[in-house]
């Protein structure tokens, strides 16, 4: 279940999005970790200051699935614009960042991981709602931690190998 977060800083600067979980908010941090082959989707509307974060595990939801949209990239991504635009975003003004997708089991087959599967089902769901993607950091066998400022829409990922970027 969403939760707008607006109003909630001065409680908590931070609000834990868990696996299949998913937060739209105006102030503070929306953060999430364990993202393995799992994305991090950030959508966010740079003019309004307001952003919402999904962390969807599995590519594609099946007409007949009971489980949350939000366990889905392709369901999770449309939940969350959904929900962006009842907090008053603009559709096209949003604009998302894309983190996970990696690698982290290997099978030893050369077929497609479930994390390449889910960036592509993430791009190709953006695009077909007219959503720039502006940046990414996806692949690779790291897992990640994702931090959102969810006024400005800045993504923090921090990778279990050290590595901290900016997007």
């Amino acid at each position: 279940m969403a939760r707008l977060v607006e109003g909630r800083a001065g409680l908590t600067d931070r609000v834990k999005i868990s696996i299949a979980d998913h937060a739209v908010g105006s102030e503070g941090l929306l953060t999430t970790s364990g993202l393995g082959s799992c994305l991090g989707v950030v959508i966010y509307h740079p003019e309004r200051g307001i952003s919402g974060l999904v962390h969807p595990m599995l590519p594609r939801r099946n007409e007949a699935e009971s489980r949350p949209a939000e366990r889905f990239v392709d369901s999770g991504i449309e939940l969350l614009v959904e929900e962006l635009l009842a907090a008053g975003a603009d559709e096209s003004a949003l604009r998302a960042k894309i983190t996970g997708g990696a690698a982290v089991v290997d099978f030893g087959n050369d077929d497609e991981s479930i994390g390449d599967r889910n960036v592509a089902v993430a791009r190709t769901v953006l695009a077909d709602r007219g959503i720039e993607v502006v940046a990414e950091e996806v692949g690779g066998d790291c897992g990640r931690t994702v931090h959102v400022d969810a006024e400005t829409g800045t993504v923090t990922v921090k990778r279990t190998d050290g590595v901290e970027t900016e997007l």
